[in-house]
């Protein structure tokens, strides 16, 4: 495993690169982009979208691969943004993995790294082969390209925009990680028509859960859940679980509107528990389930957890604390997380906090 390496912090003026490692939706949602575009460069940064149409399966993964190698070799590029997540990032790895001179070229120039849900194997691979500090955090589609002003604290984009520059311009230590005052029930409108400037409906989260109580600290490693249990089948970018603070968070379901099914999810983590993952955790921080907007859907999805993690084996040989309902992944709004960043966990404050900087 290559020593850590983390990006300088980002400067006013600097080049901000979007890429589309996994879904491909630049051409479908073109006001969406334009809108995460002046995001950026209202804050002062320049943008740059790189994206070339595909002509079928090799025709993508060939334009992928290259829009990454570009967005890490172009000398003006000072941080990376992916546009949305998707199903496929890992029609890459092969590629990546084999490209011995761009995993020098990061190891010498680090970049920051933003996204989620399937760029989480685009995470993994940097971490294992460039020992790069990355972020899960959000996308153009759909979060800097929300509706919604940055500069209004009642938006999603507002949060999200916050807690992204916060995560990748200071120096300081994160400290406690925010809740949200609120959040989407459903996706933005402009899913169903791209042109559409109507807000999603919003409502008061549901409170941090602590299924678990527990004092931790640990690096925190992770992703989204599903994806975390196809990546156990790529052993060379898998990490070393022992005294991580592990987190993890569901994608939508099939339906409009709806999460991962519980049978989904139950069987993502019970995944992760056959593959050890849970061995010698330090702690476990599970994002607000998308789709789950009643109490009682809230409790079901909790009941898996602590029927897999808080009663049997794992319960009398590693207690530690699980912590539920924080603002992550597929959720609006969202934080911002650091990859092996150290964090500490304390059900008796109610806290969960980053106790380093993402950014040098």
């Amino acid at each position: 495993m290559p020593l850590p390496v983390i990006a300088k912090a980002l400067e006013p003026g600097a080049t901000i690169a979007f890429i589309s490692p996994s879904a491909r939706l630049v051409d479908a949602f073109p006001d969406v982009m334009t809108r995460a575009t002046n995001v950026l460069q209202n804050r002062g940064y320049k943008v740059k979208t790189l994206y070339t149409p595909d002509a079928g399966i090799q025709s993508s993964i060939e334009n992928r691969v290259s829009e990454i190698r570009t967005a890490f070799l172009d000398p003006t590029v000072s941080a990376i943004i992916c546009v949305v997540g998707g199903p496929s990032f890992t029609e890459l790895l092969p590629a990546l993995i084999a490209d011995t001179e761009l995993h020098a070229h990061i190891r010498a120039n680090p970049k920051i790294v933003v996204g989620y849900s399937d760029i989480t194997g685009l995470h993994w691979f940097l971490h294992a082969y460039t020992g790069l500090r990355t972020f899960y955090g959000p996308g153009a589609i759909p979060e800097l390209g929300d509706v919604g002003s940055v500069d209004d604290e009642s938006t999603p984009v507002a949060f999200c925009a916050k807690h992204l520059f916060r995560a990748i311009e200071s120096r300081e230590p994160l400290g406690d990680i925010a809740r949200s005052p609120f959040y989407a029930l459903k996706l933005p409108p402009f899913f169903k028509e791209p042109a559409s400037v109507e807000p999603a409906a919003l409502a008061p989260p549901p409170a941090w859960t602590w299924i678990r109580p527990g004092k931790a600290r640990g690096r925190l490693f992770g992703g989204c859940l599903t994806v975390v249990a196809r990546l156990q089948g790529v052993p060379s970018i898998v990490p070393d679980w022992r005294g991580r603070i592990v987190f993890v968070e569901t994608a939508l379901g099939e339906t409009e509107g709806s999460g991962n099914p519980l049978a989904r999810v139950r069987a993502g983590f019970a995944d992760l528990i056959a593959a050890g993952v849970f061995e010698e955790a330090a702690g476990l921080v599970v994002g607000r389930a998308f789709g789950y907007n009643s109490a009682e859907a809230r409790d079901k999805y909790a009941s898996v957890i602590k029927g897999l993690l808080c009663e049997g084996r794992l319960a009398a040989t590693n207690p530690f604390p699980i912590l539920l309902n924080v603002d992550i992944g597929h959720t609006r709004p969202m934080v911002t997380l650091p990859f092996d960043a150290l964090a500490e966990l304390d059900s008796e404050k109610d806290r969960f906090a980053v106790l380093e900087s993402g950014v040098e």
